[in-house]
């Protein structure tokens, strides 16, 4: 049997609730040219985040490039906050969860995301002493910092690589199809999430590894 002593998460709709269809719709309200369904289409066929969240541009080459390709008419902060609307709270329960997790398992982060976001989610003290939740992870791998983004399996790769892990000694939690196919040809065991059930699904995969 294999012997699993890591485990891997992915942040957004894994431990941390989003919903795309907020900033969509708040960079509408920005637009003079494109309602939000136009934007969410422009956003994804034209892949305007992808740069940014591999740490390719600075905040304002990414402010520009998005006023530019949605015809945006706002200031940075403005911007900041429609473009960090999908961000929704934190469960009450998910620091016990990792905290528990922390006593069989070392815990590490994945996570495709940018700085703008990274500013609002990292400041956040869930702890019952006010303890910050990225404080339970061995390492936190952010995709801006690596010049990386998820599904590219370089990025698996170097999680290995920087933390000393073998793939066949991690679980990793996922809510992107094409990110657990990509982190699963390496030999990792790869979890695909479902929003709506992810801690129950965390928990039925751990009482399975112990």
């Amino acid at each position: 049997m294999k012997s699993i002593n890591a485990l891997l998460f992915d942040l957004g709709n894994v431990l941390l609730p989003i919903d795309l269809s907020l900033t969509y719709q708040a960079f509408s309200q920005l637009s003079t040219s494109f309602n939000s369904l136009e934007i969410q289409d422009k956003i994804i066929n034209e892949g305007l985040w992808l740069g940014y969240e591999a740490g390719l541009q600075n905040d304002d080459e990414f402010r520009d490039l998005l006023r530019d390709k949605l015809n945006l008419n706002c200031s940075n902060v403005a911007f900041d906050q429609a473009f960090s609307a999908l961000l929704l709270d934190f469960p009450a329960n998910v620091y016990s969860l990792l905290h528990e997790l922390t006593s069989n398992f070392d815990l590490y982060l994945l996570s495709n995301t940018s700085v703008i976001h990274s500013r609002i989610f990292l400041n956040n003290q869930l702890g019952p002493k006010g303890e910050n939740l990225f404080g339970l992870f061995k390492k936190a791998h952010f995709s801006y910092e690596m010049g990386l983004v998820k599904p590219n399996p370089l990025i698996y790769q170097q999680v290995l690589k920087e933390n000393n892990l073998k793939a066949e000694e991690i679980v990793f939690f996922d809510d992107n199809a094409a990110n657990i196919e990509s982190a699963s040809t390496l030999g990792i065991d790869s979890i695909l999430i479902n929003p709506t059930t992810s801690f129950s699904q965390i928990s039925a995969k751990i009482n399975e590894l112990c």
